[in-house]
């Protein structure tokens, strides 16, 4: 069976044929590139080693879910005696604000929100100043950052953008459905240092599906409609020491780990059938909470703030005070999928030192006090293992403790296009209409023409 089609929109040929060719050069980076041949300064260094011309006037684009940013904003006004030009922004309407803005080469803000997704592209095209200099400043300094949270905004040897949270997904699981079951409830926090565990979590699974006083049960729930299985199938390919990419960015999920994991994927739901039969319907987390929520789902792999509203009574009424967490279970080691975020400096900014200078405090160990403290995930792990910061998110030491194991999320300039083709390569094996070999190998052909396509 062939692979697939897919529509990639307008060719680079018919972009670059219009009337706009000459500010698509500018703005996907000819001009840095030309002017680099011509031994011209590149534009991404320029304003790049964070200096002290403060100008007092500082624009920034943040996300709307951004509270401890808000709270930081609010701390540097009080700093610096001036109020920053804030505005925020979704983060499904992030590319189109930032792109419109950079195609016109101007910037009404000196930082910007950059979500692990966007860093590709936004640096491919030489949008954002290089950040190499400040994180080695100001922020790898710190022995105990996460470093494996980094790898989106890492390309060409630079450093494009700075954390100011970092988040992976965890195991979650109800300590009272296991005990129910016969089965002891803290084998799973060593699960993530035991080689082959997934096939214990699989035994727990089974163990707590089926039916009890006209209620049924299931081992596992997760939320796998359109892209979202990529999480899970992304932890399973890295607990089976295989990538999304290869170090030339080239399509390495149909190797042998990948098609073992998406096998795993398979099983759960067709052979072992100890997961919510929904899962493949559930687009978000929070269409698969309902049902660990209410104490008839025995474990989840999702992100941390499942266990922080598992611990609330009324929230959670099934499982709270029952509720345990730590890294996902491991095949030959454990994994999981990065999702941090970060701030850039634009190319454009007209005050980069006013934004170096609130990028300092966000990534300060007192502002990711307050990042921790407002329920995202810290940048440092010292940060996440802080006593009273523990007390208030108990789970914070398990995050840490997941950026051991590989996150990384195969990131390229292309990955909405490619991991749009692979999601859905991988819901016709869950339908039964391909094999995951076959299915891997069609999402890798596509993605491949695709980039054909583009430089044609």
């Amino acid at each position: 069976m062939t692979p697939k089609k897919y529509d990639s929109g307008v060719t680079r040929r018919q972009f670059l044929g219009g009337s706009s060719a000459l500010l698509a050069f500018a703005a996907m980076g000819g001009f840095s590139g030309l002017l680099a041949a011509c031994g011209e300064a590149d534009p991404t260094d320029e304003g790049a080693e964070p200096g002290e011309d403060f100008t007092g006037e500082l624009g920034v684009l943040i996300g709307t879910h951004m509270d401890p940013i808000k709270q930081l904003l609010e701390q540097h006004t009080a700093n610096v005696g001036f109020a920053p030009n804030v505005e925020e922004v979704t983060s499904p309407d992030l590319r189109s604000k930032l792109t419109t803005s950079f195609l016109a080469q101007s910037s009404p803000w000196d930082a910007v929100f950059v979500t692990a997704s966007l860093s590709p592209e936004l640096s491919n095209r030489s949008w954002l100043t290089n950040a190499g200099p400040f994180m080695d400043e100001r922020v790898r300094s710190e022995p105990d950052l996460l470093t494996r949270g980094m790898g989106a905004v890492e390309a060409g040897g630079e450093t494009w953008a700075v954390p100011w949270t970092m988040g992976s997904q965890l195991l979650h699981w109800n300590k009272k459905l296991m005990e129910q079951a016969g089965l002891d409830p803290d084998a799973p926090l060593d699960w993530h240092s035991t080689p082959n565990s997934w096939d214990t979590f699989i035994e727990y699974g089974k163990a707590m599906t089926g039916e009890r006083d006209s209620v049924q049960y299931y081992g596992y729930t997760d939320a796998w409609a359109d892209t979202h299985v990529l999480f899970t199938w992304g932890g399973l390919l890295h607990m089976h020491g295989g990538n999304f990419l290869d170090e030339e960015q080239q399509p390495a999920w149909n190797s042998e780990e990948g098609v073992e994991a998406l096998q795993k994927l398979h099983d759960l739901l067709h052979v072992h059938k100890c997961i919510d039969p929904a899962v493949s319907t559930y687009t978000w987390v929070f269409d698969a909470t309902p049902g660990f929520f209410d104490g008839t789902r025995g474990m989840f792999i999702s992100w941390p703030f499942v266990a922080g509203v598992a611990a609330i009574p009324d929230a959670a009424p099934g499982i709270a005070g029952h509720s345990a967490f730590a890294p996902n279970p491991a095949v030959v080691t454990s994994g999981s999928v990065d999702g941090s975020e970060f701030f850039g400096v634009p190319v454009f900014a007209e005050n980069k030192d006013e934004a170096w200078r609130l990028l300092d405090l966000i990534s300060s160990r007192e502002g990711q006090r307050v990042v921790a403290l407002g329920g995202w995930g810290s940048i440092y792990s010292g940060v996440l293992n802080e006593p009273d910061i523990v007390e208030a998110f108990p789970f914070y030491p398990a995050l840490a403790k997941a950026y051991e194991y590989p996150v990384d999320g195969g990131w390229s300039e292309d990955r909405p296009r490619w991991t749009q083709m692979l999601s859905d390569e991988i819901h016709e094996v869950l339908a039964q209409r391909k094999s995951p070999k076959q299915a891997l190998d069609d999402a890798a052909s596509a993605a491949l023409e695709a980039r054909k396509q583009d430089e044609a």
